[in-house]
């Protein structure tokens, strides 16, 4: 009973539910009070479907009229062989439904007067230009006029009478006529006992849809306390491993600081005085720890003696994270235990991650605070060691600033080559640094300087590194790899805007990223166009690469990864891959580079399904500018 009152104390679900359902049982009230406005506006809606063929076949027929005579008025007055003409087209819409017709003119002050009267009864119809005195619905008569939208109304006053369409005749956007049909009773009933139908469907359809809504709501709430108490520990109110197995990806890890908290030695206890003895000891401790932390701080048993500790950053400074930790371990050590009659006390030591916002994934995240814990015992327990590498981090970014900035930043040069004719297309620029003889290659140096300033930096002197080798050389083309971040970046469009009378040469691949704002990239994509430069994605269907970037932006080129062209001869999976994107870009007018070609098979097979362009090992691996052919063949 505990921990059903403790369940529904603490889950929001709970109070989001009795909430909602609150908010239902109120909302059918209110319909319930407020069925006979339902009424009303459902049956203005089955009279628009009623009308609907007659409405269509009425346009017809005036636009017919206007067609012969567009003045209207002027001409049914004066044309009385028109007049009956007319009539007579407008009879043909006549049914049983309908009691009369007429088309009504209005004047200056929007009084109305026949123009066109269908009635058998020649005597009985309303003579052109008789005043019209509407028994009833004269307001829907001058809004139609004002308005120029048709309206149905009910004729409520009117036994013998249903209801009434007014439908207005524009010109010049001016009403000049209306059509009036006015609707039997018989007709009226026979919409209304479908609409009676309807509401009653509808009362017993809501009351079937809360019952159904209840029934629901207690099986969520049911499943809620089943994982409840399969998460909880009973005992100390706290999380087990099993809610973090199954939660990794839901965390928000960002949000929490990542305490790991040890027990030190804790297998003395257990073998010293049993493990009962021990499991007491364990409860006892994590109920103190836990009475320390907030409710938004997240406390699992992650191992037998060893505890996680996610503590929110909504209401913590890292400060006063690293305050609590503080205060974990001293509560700990003053803490004394008696089993038989022996009194001990015991510590613990804690590794800590303040960062969180810098890891990929929860996973990575306990691991470092793991790490940190493993050095916190090496150096001699209780005590709390945090993991922090801004210092070495800070030493190689200086070290990699120095050599962006000096001479030992390069880019060697692979040709990419038209698989038909094995002509030179463009090369495409590889980042390199040397450092004496140590090349560097650029996946040992952009982890380590994504996010941070230096990235843009690199990005700039590459640019830089090309445009000059273009200028010098008038017949080489070049493409060069630029991030997502790259092209909605201000600085490096301008870079590229002032280079534009190279855009001929000057080839832009688009590197994958982990999320990629579409909208903002395809902008920038269509400002370089307007350059004139060809834009190109690259490693397409490795890494993060998917068909967004096909559907949402407007490349000219498409290259595909190596790690799937250099299985297509064995992998029947890679061969259609290759294939069904081949086939995709021809219908879209997008040319693809095959990359890591290295045997004539694949280019064969490549050919077969009309790729054009290929680079790899068996055409040429990068080089220097230096070692190029200077024909550029």
């Amino acid at each position: 009973m505990y921990n059903k009152f403790k369940f529904f104390r603490q889950n929001r679900l709970f109070y989001s539910i009795v909430i909602g359902y609150i908010t239902f049982f109120l909302l059918f009230f209110y319909v319930h009070k407020n069925i006979q406005n339902y009424e009303n506006r459902l049956k203005n809606i089955l009279l628009d479907q009623s009308i609907e063929m007659l409405d269509l076949a009425s346009s017809n027929i005036i636009n017919n009229m206007m067609k012969k005579d567009s003045n209207l008025i002027r001409s049914n007055m004066l044309n009385t062989e028109l007049r009956e003409e007319n009539i007579k087209d407008l009879s043909i819409l006549l049914n049983d439904d309908i009691k009369s017709l007429y088309l009504l003119f209005p004047d200056k002050q929007n009084k109305l007067f026949y123009l066109l009267d269908t009635d058998k009864d020649i005597e009985s119809r309303g003579e052109i230009g008789e005043v019209f005195n509407p028994e009833e619905g004269d307001y829907f008569y001058t809004k139609v006029i004002k308005e120029k939208i048709k309206q149905t109304f009910i004729q409520d006053q009117l036994g013998s009478l249903g209801f009434t369409l007014i439908k207005p005749i524009v010109k010049n956007n001016k009403t000049v006529a209306l059509l009036v049909v006015d609707y039997s009773q018989k007709h009226l009933k026979s919409l209304s006992s479908l609409l009676n139908v309807s509401v009653e469907n509808f009362k017993y359809f809501f009351l079937i849809f809360m019952i159904l809504l209840f029934a629901f709501f207690c099986y969520v709430l049911h499943s809620a306390y089943i994982k409840y108490k399969i998460y909880h520990n009973p005992k100390t109110d706290t999380l087990n491993r099993i809610y973090l197995t199954e939660n990794y990806e839901k965390i928000n890890f960002a949000s929490y600081y990542v305490g790991l908290v040890d027990i030190d030695l804790f297998m003395d206890v257990n073998i010293n005085y049993g493990q009962e003895n021990g499991d007491k000891v364990i409860i006892e401790i994590m109920k103190k720890i836990n009475s320390l932390l907030d409710q938004k701080d997240l406390f699992i048993q992650y191992g037998g003696e060893e505890f996680l500790l996610l503590i929110s950053k909504e209401k913590r400074g890292e400060s006063q994270f690293k305050n609590l930790m503080e205060d974990v371990r001293i509560m700990v050590e003053r803490m004394n235990f008696f089993i038989e009659n022996k009194e001990f006390s015991l510590t613990v030591s804690i590794g800590a991650l303040i960062h969180t916002e810098l890891e990929k994934s929860l996973q990575d995240a306990i691991h470092k605070a793991d790490t940190a814990l493993y050095e916190c015992k090496h150096n001699g327990r209780n005590r709390i060691n945090y993991f922090d590498m801004s210092q070495t981090k800070r030493l190689y970014r200086e070290k990699l600033k120095e050599m962006i900035d000096s001479e030992k930043l390069v880019c060697y040069y692979q040709p990419i080559r038209n698989l038909n004719t094995f002509e030179l297309h463009h090369y495409e620029a590889l980042l390199r640094i040397e450092d004496g003889e140590n090349i560097i290659f650029p996946d040992k140096i952009l982890p380590d300087l994504e996010d941070s300033y230096l990235y843009t930096n690199l990005t700039k002197r590459v640019i830089d590194y090309n445009v000059k080798k273009l200028r010098l050389d008038s017949e080489i083309k070049i493409s060069i790899n630029l991030s997502a971040d790259d092209l909605i970046n201000d600085a490096i469009l301008a870079i590229l805007a002032q280079n534009a009378d190279l855009s001929n040469r000057l080839y832009i691949e688009i590197l994958e990223n982990k999320s990629i704002d579409y909208r903002k990239v395809e902008l920038s994509i269509q400002k370089l166009k307007l350059f004139g430069y060809k834009i190109c994605i690259d490693d397409f269907g490795s890494g993060y690469s998917n068909l967004n970037h096909l559907l949402n932006l407007s490349i000219d080129y498409l290259k595909i990864d190596g790690s799937i062209i250099k299985n297509i001869h064995n992998d029947k999976r890679a061969y259609s891959i290759v294939e069904t994107f081949a086939l995709f870009c021809q219908q879209n007018d997008i040319e693809i580079i095959a990359e890591f070609i290295d045997n004539q098979e694949v280019v064969d097979i490549l050919k077969s399904f009309g790729v054009e362009y290929g680079q790899g090992f068996y055409f040429s691996k990068a080089k220097p500018y230096k070692d190029l052919d200077l024909n550029h063949k």
